[in-house]
């Protein structure tokens, strides 16, 4: 079949569900009203749909094998992901991190060096059995995955520990009034206190197994006005903050925003343009716009059935979602109207400012919640 480049259709990221499952229900997931929980894509299927993808694409990042779903649960997952390294792909493994106490997954991750992903999210002993929808104590939860970086300590792959936060504070109360929008999963803490000193409860696990040259980095992180700091700097501008344990692994602090169901965000008008940049293929085949769809209602066509180029050459309805002021499904319209177009404005709003004004005490005491 002929070869697709997909970065001509503003994608960066390929994603291919190669299984429906996942050992997890989390609130702030589509999982948990997610139809499929059981397919699996047919291993020539994947295959396939590899070979169609041009790995000399150089704005294509790189290939994962899940949506929403757990990789790790697919005891294919390895051989797929080292035929695709082998055809040339950059590999990325997102995962919730419990398949991490098992032997064969640490090797396996060890032999393909992958950019990993770990999943931690929530921070709350009381509401992370909840939140998580698994009974597993958060104490050996996170024991799995510190144990994990050890192994992995200054081996020639990335690893991130993405670690989740809500703050909705006095800011985002703000947004809700203006735009009308709302943010996160309500089972997760929104007070700032709080969620400062639970995430400081969490680094300091990471701190306790960090090399000593990043120690002294990490000690601002144990106190909640240097972490606030942090905080209003980096995260206003990048969505998030990071810091090294090891060389090679390090902690992201980013925001829940998908903590409801699309059908309750409230959607704005046609007058915007989606710079989604993660195409999706569901375990069922159907090619889908973004990393977010999960229940078929967008899908573009099907690898089944057509070849992915044929799906995306002249697609009207990926036309209309890259042009502003094209005709949108209800969807999409929820969904830039809850969090995209809420980040976009708060960027916009933020750098506006003169960095004096920035840097005033009113400014921060909005944009410390966001």
């Amino acid at each position: 079949m002929e070869k697709v480049t997909l970065s001509n259709y503003g994608y960066k990221v390929a994603q291919i569900e190669i299984n429906a499952n996942c050992n997890m229900a989390c609130s702030f997931c589509p999982y948990p009203i997610k139809e499929d929980k059981t397919t699996k894509l047919p291993t020539q299927d994947i295959i396939n749909t590899i070979d169609q993808i041009d790995a000399n694409d150089e704005k294509l990042d790189h290939i994962c094998f899940s949506q929403i779903n757990e990789p790790l649960l697919d005891n294919r997952f390895f051989e797929i992901a080292e035929y695709a390294k082998k055809s040339g792909f950059k590999i990325r493994l997102v995962t919730n991190g419990i398949l991490l106490n098992k032997e064969k997954n640490v090797n396996g991750i060890f032999n393909l060096k992958p950019d990993l992903y770990i999943s931690l999210q929530v921070l709350d002993k009381n509401i992370h059995k909840t939140a998580r929808g698994l009974n597993l104590d958060l104490d050996i939860y996170v024991q799995t995955i510190t144990d994990f970086c050890k192994k992995a300590k200054n081996k020639d792959f990335n690893v991130q520990v993405v670690v989740g936060c809500n703050f909705n504070t006095k800011f985002s109360h703000f947004l809700k009034k203006i735009l009308g929008v709302s943010t996160g999963d309500p089972s997760v803490p929104r007070d700032i206190k709080t969620t400062f000193s639970r995430l400081r409860a969490i680094l300091e696990k990471f701190y306790e197994i960090s090399d000593d040259e990043y120690k002294e980095n990490l000690k601002s992180l144990t106190d909640v006005k240097e972490m606030k700091k942090i905080f209003i700097k980096d995260y206003a501008a990048q969505e998030g903050f990071g810091f090294k344990i090891f060389k090679n692994v390090s902690i992201l602090v980013r925001c829940f925003w998908y903590g409801k169901k699309l059908s309750e965000f409230k959607p704005i008008n046609n007058n915007f343009s989606c710079n989604t940049r993660n195409l999706g293929v569901l375990a069922d085949g159907s090619v889908q716009p973004c990393c977010i769809t999960y229940n078929n209602d967008l899908s573009l066509g099907n690898i089944k059935d057509s070849s992915l180029k044929s799906i995306l050459e002249g697609n009207k309805f990926l036309y209309n979602l890259r042009k502003k002021g094209g005709e949108k499904h209800l969807t999409c319209r929820k969904c830039y109207g809850e969090p995209t177009y809420r980040g976009t404005f708060v960027k916009k709003l933020y750098f506006a400012l003169p960095s004096k004004i920035r840097k005033s005490k009113f400014v921060t005491f909005f944009t410390q919640s966001y």
